[in-house]
């Protein structure tokens, strides 16, 4: 699966330092009614020029959900939250393969 990712910046409540190749943060996308529902986690593979992923940066990057089922209705388009436990510390839009 491939997203547009975007690390916040420490000022925005995100990471206070880069994240590296193989990051492996929860995502969560938001339903209507619903809250936001819990994806699990997926493994970031960075583009192999740019391995250290910058807060505060958006990039392209293919994530390897960890439990392949859960990620079935997502579709492209789709905005999801990035969080490491419940700090939420970016987004990741689903984009066309």
């Amino acid at each position: 699966m491939r997203v547009r990712l975007e690390l916040w910046t420490k000022d925005r409540g995100g990471r206070h330092t880069p994240a590296m190749d193989g990051y492996r943060p929860d995502f969560r996308a938001s339903t209507e009614g619903h809250g936001d529902v819990s994806l699990g986690a997926a493994a970031v593979t960075a583009p192999a020029d740019n391995p250290m992923l910058m807060p505060g940066t958006t990039i392209e990057v293919e994530i390897t959900p960890v439990d392949l089922a859960a990620w079935g209705s997502v579709y492209a388009g789709l905005v999801l939250g990035v969080f490491e436990g419940e700090t939420q510390v970016g987004t990741a839009t689903v984009i066309p393969l």
